[in-house]
């Protein structure tokens, strides 16, 4: 089905991020493909969907072929017929307003009657649980709901090759159990399928093959079995996930006292103009001096919304917001706390990531050095002058926090900074927290993430519905119930 023989392919004014690849993928097959951010799994996707060359530009050497056919003659539209592709940020994908109108979009393009529109609709709608978003507008939406929608819209033009990047990285657990089914009812239906993944402890009984990648170069391929027999050691060694769900790194329990609070949130309810139902309902919280607060719940629980009003980006219909046990107008409150958002696009405004992370900030011995020191512990440091639109996924999110932890306040607010990041870069972010940490900073964590609860995590708080149902200490959850708390919503 897709057939590359020494493909090198090097962006538009940059070094080769593909060197030298060779691969078969068979009719029928689930490759993963894994590898440390950076590694060229993005690019590899690109050119196995046609968008390189036909969109990217940039040098491309060797040969690919879909189906037989070479990609360089084959026109993108007529591609997209036989690649259904789903991007590691679904609005970059999307062409329409409504979840609706989105789904049915390629299939319009295509010249499909309304009866078979309709048909198909009604079927991805039940089977990918989309009915009650069916009319909902696609920017209401939250990241993992967004990214649903465009697996569901790729799999309305029914390809025979699925190629997806990041798919669960902004999915809740359940959502990636749900993702895992309908992966492995796409390989019932014959489908083959290519997965560029981090997490890979939902794929091992729908991969056939894993290939690992470093530095644009393909350096090893190995079965789900010999992945899930690896070492943690080898684990480690190659920077990969878990390949089970495992508890992770330990993290410590936190003590909340009244006089050393960061923050602390009373009677707080926030709802949206013409919004039925309040996002948030009488929400209670307190976050301790030292303290790490795990916030979890499904996509569309409240946990981003509690975020924004934290930060005074969106206005509370009633209840306090108190940093350091002074109330806080909303105005007031974006200058006493940080947010790290989850959409990096939103937060990267300069040329170079070395002056991303020195935005804002004198340039003092003080600031470099402390710069300097983040661009090395994130491990960004060697591409310290690449424009952030050229990094990786995951390369972003770690500028983004780098960014967050230059602004050195009280209290700061992190939005899924695991998503897109392998197992090294994980240790590294919760490295990162610890410090933050040691210093006094009390930190909100919004994540999917049961290795970074596990590893950095004092206490895990659960919305459901716009309300804490849970709240309770990270070391009285044995492992089995916080992966049941995380997965069952």
């Amino acid at each position: 089905m897709i057939t590359l023989n020494h493909v090198s392919f090097g962006y538009q004014g940059q070094s080769k991020q593909l060197k030298e690849i060779n691969l078969k993928i068979k009719e029928g097959e689930c490759v993963v493909i894994t590898g440390s951010s950076g590694c060229g799994k993005t690019t590899l996707t690109r050119v196995m969907n046609g968008l390189i060359p036909h969109f990217y530009e940039g040098e491309l050497t060797g040969n690919v072929a879909i189906k037989d056919q070479d990609t360089r003659q084959w026109p993108l539209w007529k591609i997209g017929q036989t690649v259904g592709s789903v991007f590691q940020d679904p609005k970059s994908q999307f062409f329409t307003s409504i979840v609706r109108d989105e789904l049915a979009f390629g299939m319009g393009n295509y010249g499909a009657s309304l009866n078979e529109m309709s048909r198909r609709l009604s079927g991805v709608l039940e089977n990918r649980s989309l009915r009650d978003l069916e009319y909902r507008s696609l920017m209401q939406l939250s990241s993992g709901q967004k990214q649903s929608v465009a697996v569901a819209a790729a799999e309305m033009v029914q390809p025979d090759i699925y190629i997806m990047d990041e798919p669960s990285a902004n999915l809740d657990m359940k959502a990636t159990e749900q993702m895992r089914r309908m992966l492995l009812q796409l390989k019932e239906q014959g489908k083959t399928i290519v997965i560029a993944e981090h997490r890979l402890y939902y794929l091992t009984d729908v991969a056939d093959r894993i290939v690992y990648m470093e530095d644009g170069r393909i350096i090893d391929l190995f079965t789900p079995e010999q992945l899930i027999a690896f070492s943690d050691e080898k684990l480690a060694e190659l920077g990969l996930r878990g390949p089970v769900l495992t508890h992770g790194r330990s993290g410590r329990a936190g003590i909340c006292k009244e006089s050393e609070q960061r923050l602390n949130i009373r009677n707080l309810s926030v709802q949206y103009r013409r919004a039925k139902q309040p996002a948030l309902r009488d929400v209670n919280l307190n976050v301790a001096k030292g303290e790490v607060v795990a916030l979890i719940g499904k996509n569309g629980a409240g946990k981003t919304t509690l975020a924004r009003t934290i930060c005074g980006l969106i206005g509370e219909k009633c209840g306090t917001i108190a940093f350091n046990a002074q109330s806080v107008p909303r105005k007031r409150r974006r200058q006493q706390c940080w947010f790290v958002m989850q959409d990096t696009v939103y937060q990267l405004f300069t040329d170079s990531v070395w002056n991303e992370i020195m935005l804002n900030h004198p340039v003092t011995a003080e600031t470099t050095a402390r710069a300097e020191l983040l661009l090395k512990q994130l491990h960004l440091w060697a591409i310290k002058d690449r424009h952030p639109a050229s990094l990786s996924g995951g390369q972003k999110q770690r500028l983004v926090l780098g960014v967050g932890l230059m602004q050195q306040t009280d209290l700061m607010i992190l939005d899924e900074p695991t998503s897109g990041l392998d197992g090294k870069n994980l240790c590294r972010v919760i490295d990162q927290i610890k410090d933050l940490r040691a210093r006094g900073c009390g930190i909100l964590i919004i994540t999917h993430d049961h290795e970074l609860v596990a590893g950095a995590c004092d206490r895990v708080v659960k919305l459901r519905d716009g309300q804490i149902i849970l709240n309770k200490k990270t070391s009285d959850l044995k492992l089995a119930t916080l992966v049941h708390e995380m997965t069952n919503y």
